[in-house]
């Protein structure tokens, strides 16, 4: 269209034109829009947030505040020892949460036990620090690769676990460093599975009796295994219900209390929970109200998970690293009637 015929061309020609751009605009916006998806697709939580009260078996008791700031770790020893791990600190307190001892560290470790011989052991991220029991390095154990990334660490008399969430193996080690297993690797052979572990959230802890457990977090459950690797026994529990998990990778804290009751700590749908000898949900030590979740609100992002770690004190009290204030949450479990 030449300059001329451009200027000469009528008014309402303009304003048709522009009225049906407008017209196509609004119906792509309108057409375009994906609608709800019907009432059984909704990914609605709220109905399991709820726990009624009769359901928690749990007291809780004044909390112990280590003045550590970015707690990571937390460990319990038989002898009424608790060691809170922090920002470049570690914390030895007692029962009462009377500080025993404090050390300075290089670096904030992601995890902490305690072993039987009194060393103190540390995970670094891609690396293991034993330090003896005042505090002083011992030893470094390193871990060859790129993606090592040591979330638990779980020690008895002779030998040391450590669960390995990148490359989704739990190694035993003995007191001098040594490799001397890979578990829970898949095998065909062995009928081992496999960990799926889609998360920094991989925990190992040992029972009552003695036997290490290992969270298969993408399964929802948990396995046993012989200190060869061997599997022994596992459970898992996919659920939406209350004695289920769900999610991402849950549960993401175990402990076990002196009569085999176990312990869980759940990422996501907030909750801590204790299980029989047989697997059979016994009740809520407390529930998402307990750590400022709000029943229908949003998920916590990953950053902001209130429940960083669990263990099971001298008492059999359980304790929860609450994120959000900063401290160690006590948690008793009420006497039957």
């Amino acid at each position: 269209m030449s300059d001329e015929n451009h200027r000469l061309m009528p008014l309402w020609i303009w304003v048709t034109i522009a009225c049906a751009a407008v017209g196509a605009a609004v119906w792509f916006a309108v057409n375009s829009r994906r609608p709800d998806p019907p009432e059984s697709f909704r990914y609605d939580v709220a109905p399991f947030e709820q726990v009624e009260p009769d359901r928690v078996m749990a007291i809780e008791l004044a909390p112990i505040s280590p003045g550590i700031p970015g707690l990571r770790a937390l460990a319990a020893t038989p002898d009424g020892a608790i060691f809170v791990a922090g920002e470049k600190t570690l914390l030895v307190c007692g029962l009462d949460g009377s500080e025993r001892a404090r050390y300075a560290l290089p670096a904030t470790p992601d995890c902490v036990a305690a072993a039987p011989n009194g060393r103190i052991l540390l995970g670094m991220a891609d690396h293991v620090d034993v330090r003896d029991a005042m505090g002083k390095p011992e030893q470094t154990w390193a871990f060859p690769g790129e993606r090592v990334h040591i979330t638990s660490i779980a020690a008895d008399e002779s030998s040391v676990y450590v669960a390995d969430a990148g490359n989704r193996v739990v190694l035993r080690f003995d007191y001098g460093g040594n490799l001397q297993a890979r578990i829970g690797e898949k095998d065909a052979a062995r009928d081992i599975p496999g960990l799926i572990v889609p998360s920094p959230y991989f925990d190992v802890a040992f029972d009552n009796a003695g036997a290490m457990w290992a969270v298969n977090p993408g399964r929802h459950g948990l396995e046993q295994y012989r200190p060869t690797g061997e599997p022994v026994s596992a459970w898992y529990r996919p659920s939406m219900e209350p004695d289920g998990f769900c999610g991402c990778c849950n549960p993401a804290h175990i402990a076990f209390r002196s009569d085999g009751t176990l312990v869980t700590a759940e990422k996501g749908l907030v909750r801590v929970k204790l299980y029989s000898v047989d697997q059979k949900l016994l009740g809520f030590i407390a529930g998402p109200a307990a750590f400022r979740e709000t029943p229908g609100g949003p998920f916590s992002p990953e950053l902001d998970m209130p429940l960083l770690d669990l263990a099971v004190d001298a008492q059999d009290r359980i304790l929860v690293l609450d994120g959000r204030a900063n401290a160690v949450r006590v948690f008793q479990v009420k006497e039957p009637h």
